[in-house]
């Protein structure tokens, strides 16, 4: 059944009562044939959405969960130059902001929720970006910082490690200022929000994410690219350990708010936990509702639909 969102009066006669509930309107500003304008909004809308489909899937027991949509829909259509520095920032203003929504707060308040960036800078950009009491009171930490504090030792880029002496004998010789005093210890999470790990930096980030994972805590990662890892994106052959990470890890995440482009402008998947899937193909007035799936499918599928009416 095709049908273009918003749905007309006709279009939801035609549709089942159980359609017409669960299924969820994507985000504006999606169609390859909409401007930058009809985008405003989406982003308030993907957190909304995300952070009820978080809450529903908390609620079925579900403890690894994903957020995977296109950070700068707002700003940059599909086929737009875009920076990773535009992204990092997209992902971090997203996080933080997602953090205060009440189904957020509701599974973990003030401290027990970890803010896990990428890496030391990023978080710091993070407190100084969002300075105000409110963003401050949630735990803002990075990978390798929150693997430690849960009793695990990180995994570190090729390289590090010398570099790490280098500047300790930098400070020892008057090149550079000695590190910050550690902050005081968090208190145990309740819930960890890590963001953008991997895409853009060291695979070691996807694979300390295993290492971080306490049992009984949820984790949600927001726009880890975690396709790259189950897909076999990283040859298994030249990244072994990335591959057994994903068997054991990262196939096990639910998709509670997924939205991707299929193709070059031919359509979008996407869905909102925990209803099914939804194949969208782009038209002139707007998206169309062409196929939902009980079960993930995969974009080739989804390409192949895209051929027929």
């Amino acid at each position: 059944l095709g049908m273009c969102w918003p749905p007309s009066r006709s279009m939801l006669g035609l549709l089942t009562a159980v359609q017409a509930v669960t299924l969820s309107s994507p985000p504006p500003g999606l169609s390859g044939y909409s401007t930058r304008f009809d985008a405003g909004g989406a982003l308030a809308s993907i957190r909304r959405s995300s952070a009820a489909a978080v809450a529903a899937a908390l609620s079925d027991g579900k403890e690894l969960l994903e957020i995977e949509f296109p950070p700068l829909i707002e700003s940059k259509g599909q086929f737009d130059d875009f920076s990773n520095v535009e992204v990092l920032d997209a992902n971090r203003d997203f996080g933080v902001q997602l953090a205060l929504e009440p189904e957020i707060q509701a599974a973990a308040s003030k401290a027990e929720l970890w803010l896990c960036f990428a890496d030391e800078g990023e978080a710091q950009l993070a407190r100084e970006a969002w300075p105000g009491a409110m963003y401050g009171e949630a735990t803002t930490t990075y990978i390798a910082a929150a693997v430690r504090a849960v009793g695990e030792e990180p995994l570190m880029p090729m390289g590090s490690s010398a570099l790490g002496a280098a500047s300790a004998l930098g400070a020892l010789f008057g090149g550079s200022p000695p590190p910050p005093p550690a902050a005081p210890a968090a208190p145990p999470a309740a819930l960890q929000l890590v963001i953008q790990p991997g895409d853009g930096g060291p695979m070691e980030d996807w694979m300390n994410l295993e290492r971080l994972r306490v049992e009984g805590v949820p984790m949600v990662c927001l726009n880890g690219a975690l396709d790259k890892v189950t897909s076999g994106y990283y040859s298994n052959f030249l990244n072994p350990e990335l591959g057994r990470c994903s068997d054991r890890f990262f196939t096990r995440f639910e998709q509670v708010f997924y939205c991707k482009p299929l193709g070059a402008g031919r359509g979008w998947l996407y869905r909102v936990y925990p209803e099914p899937w939804q194949c969208l193909r782009e038209t002139k007035r707007g998206l169309e509702l062409v196929e939902t799936y009980a079960e993930r499918p995969s974009p080739a599928a989804c390409l192949e639909r895209l051929k027929r009416p």
